[in-house]
């Protein structure tokens, strides 16, 4: 599923994409001073340039749609469909991205002593961290070699333990031959011979003359995670419970933080549209809700933001005259492309707030 969402030949700078949006709008009908965007983003400062496009081409500043990693808080359908009649839902997981050296996942913090690369998204990078040590705990501790000549694999005990509340958990019908018996026990581990299957995978060279570990070998299909979710005061739980089914893929990816974003976001268009489907609020509205996922790449010298882009995943439309409809990636994307990149209507940020500095005072009254 993940790798059906391409990014490269498909993103775009915040500053096309947000006056192609806004145009695309305008042409399904929307009003301009009945728009009102909401955005569904992290809290993360470097979602902040994206927020001022919005704001700058549609007029106003977007609703609060967003949670932690880029989830959409279906709970405020309600109240955002009371602020306006023409609504713009933009939903975007986050991921940041080097050129310099072609890493995904990283974020270069300018104010921060000695301007340090990071996690982009700390959330999502505390979620993964647990779990792509727990792979790499396994692949030191799950042998593979021979014994008498025979292929065979060397199991810590740790993974041989069912009953343990949480950890990696090795699919052993995969691994192991039948019947499931060790053909030698010793202190901490056990030696089982290789199944037909992995003999087949691995080949005569992967399993030496001597023990070594499995590594890169240990492969999302031979295993599986287990976690209790600990729910807390930012409810760390949501994003890890949705990345929980994708975990073995994504710990095992060359790109591990981009596949979470584009699997966040391909979950969250999928939730996020029945909901919209259900909403008695968006019954008399415009509505149009556009899914994708947000790449951060860092500042560089001499500029104040990040250059940032939007790589879109899907829409769905479901307007006040009757019709609906869904837009897949490519689709969206030519539709996008098709509009024109100039807004008319775009705030000068300079003169709003020249404008708002030098309104007439409004006194409040005293008490």
């Amino acid at each position: 599923m993940i790798d059906t969402f391409r990014v490269g030949p498909f993103a775009m700078r915040y500053g096309h994409f947000v006056p192609r949006l806004y145009n695309y709008c305008r042409s399904l009908g929307f009003e301009r001073q009945r728009m009102l965007p909401s955005r569904a983003f992290c809290s993360d400062e470097s979602q902040g340039y994206p927020v001022m496009l919005l704001a700058q081409h549609f007029g106003t500043f977007p609703f609060d749609h967003g949670r932690v990693g880029g989830k959409v808080a279906i709970n405020r359908h309600g109240p955002y469909a009371h602020h306006g009649e023409d609504l713009v839902m933009i939903q975007a997981s986050h991921v940041g991205y080097d050129p310099d050296d072609g890493r995904f996942g990283v974020y270069q913090r300018h104010r921060t002593e000695g301007c340090r690369f990071g996690d982009c998204c700390g959330k999502l990078g505390a979620v993964l961290h647990w779990y792509q040590d727990e792979h790499a705990h396994a692949c030191r501790q799950v042998q593979c070699g021979r014994l008498g000549g025979e292929p065979v694999f060397q199991i810590d005990n740790q993974y041989l333990d069912e009953n343990r509340h949480e950890g990696l958990f090795l699919r052993l019908d995969r691994m192991v031959g039948t019947p499931l018996q060790p053909l030698k026990v010793l202190s901490t581990s056990k030696i089982f011979r290789a199944s037909l299957a992995m003999r087949e995978r691995l080949g005569e060279n992967g399993f030496g003359e001597t023990l070594a570990p499995i590594g890169p070998a240990l492969s999302p299909d031979l295993f599986h995670f287990r976690r209790a979710p600990a729910a807390g005061a930012e409810e760390h739980d949501i994003l890890e419970t949705a990345l929980g089914p994708v975990m073995p893929q994504l710990v095992t990816s060359p790109h591990p933080a981009l596949d979470a974003a584009r699997f966040v976001t391909q979950a969250e268009f999928d939730r996020t549209y029945r909901s919209i489907l259900r909403e008695p609020a968006f019954a008399t509205k415009n509505v149009l809700f556009v899914s994708g996922v947000n790449i951060d790449v860092s500042p560089r010298e001499a500029y104040p933001f990040p250059f940032t882009k939007f790589v879109p995943w899907a829409a769905y439309a479901r307007l006040r005259d009757g019709r609906s409809f869904l837009l897949e990636q490519e689709q969206l994307v030519e539709t996008l492309r098709r509009m024109p990149g100039e807004n008319p209507d775009c705030l000068s940020f300079d003169q709003t707030i020249e404008r708002m500095t030098t309104a007439p005072e409004i006194r409040l009254p005293a008490g």
